[in-house]
């Protein structure tokens, strides 16, 4: 009689994975081939059924076994706190993704960066999260080619910020150094303005208004579209120049390339040359009426 319960129980549970796994590919290929939906709407939702399924296995497997796990359950009362321990991580990691999902701080498709790791969420679900790991401050597309799991209870101890508004446009801050040579180095600097304005000028615009936005959602300064030049000097008595500049994230080796390239022009050639080639320039469209 036991043997023939139990192995009712363990077709029952076969039945049981099958449907909802049915059920699950059945979703997901409806929703992939959903054209009306972006690309990262229908993620999300795949995403979620993924997640909702496994809940109902888990569900569905503890309904069809709860006799046998309550004699378990008594049967290794001994051993309940060695079990607690064991299970700590698990039970943290299902109420931080409890939490997260409450907060929203993030969903599938958004940058974000928990502690130090910097990363685009391709999968969340009820232990870990998965993220392709990114450098806020890289070129391009920013991705490295790393897949970080992070599992859900980092979101107690670790702070959680999302990057969205920067897959497009960054802060991008870079340093020249230069050997003092003679010379006063702020001569150097309504040049390095003129050529990045110049360098600019074709996203100047757009910039402004997706700056205006970030600030107005995230309540956060950011430096605006005008270029911040500082000058400090290194151990070795070096001149450094820091450029700190709003543009576009592909278009920020670019620039940073062209800028280090006139800052160099500028002493190799001389101040006053530099000064009078890039008058010319600006000028050369110039005729006079």
């Amino acid at each position: 009689m036991l043997l023939s319960l139990l192995d009712n129980k363990l077709i029952l549970s076969c039945l049981v994975i099958v449907a909802i796994l049915l059920l699950r590919f059945a979703l997901g290929w409806i929703f992939a081939k959903q054209k009306r939906w972006a690309k990262q709407d229908r993620r999300r939702r795949i995403n979620t059924v993924h997640n909702f399924s496994n809940l109902l296995i888990v569900i569905g497997l503890v309904a069809v076994w709860i006799s046998e796990l309550r004699e378990f359950a008594l049967s290794i009362a001994a051993f309940s706190v060695a079990i607690v321990l064991a299970l700590r991580e698990v039970v943290q990691s299902l109420v931080g993704k409890l939490y997260q999902a409450s907060m929203r701080s993030f969903q599938v498709g958004d940058w974000i960066k928990v502690g130090d790791q910097f990363g685009e969420v391709i999968d969340s679900d009820w232990l870990s999260t998965t993220l392709l790991e990114i450098d806020p401050h890289g070129l391009g597309s920013g991705y490295t080619g790393i897949t970080l799991y992070i599992p859900n209870n980092v979101f107690f101890t670790r702070p959680v910020k999302n990057l969205n508004f920067m897959r497009r446009y960054i802060e991008h801050t870079f340093s020249i150094v230069r050997e003092n040579k003679g010379g006063n180095p702020f001569a150097a600097k309504a040049f390095l303005k003129e050529r990045i304005r110049e360098h600019s000028e074709a996203f100047h615009e757009v910039a402004a208004r997706y700056c205006q936005m970030i600030e107005h959602r995230t309540g956060v300064e950011l430096v605006g579209t005008e270029p911040k030049i500082t000058f400090t000097t290194n151990e070795l008595a070096h001149d450094v120049v820091t450029i700190t500049l709003f543009c576009p994230r592909e278009d920020a080796h670019e620039i940073e390339q062209r800028v280090t390239e006139d800052f160099y022009n500028f002493w190799h050639s001389g101040p006053q040359a530099a000064a009078n080639a890039s008058g010319e320039t600006g000028n050369a469209g110039t005729k006079p009426h």
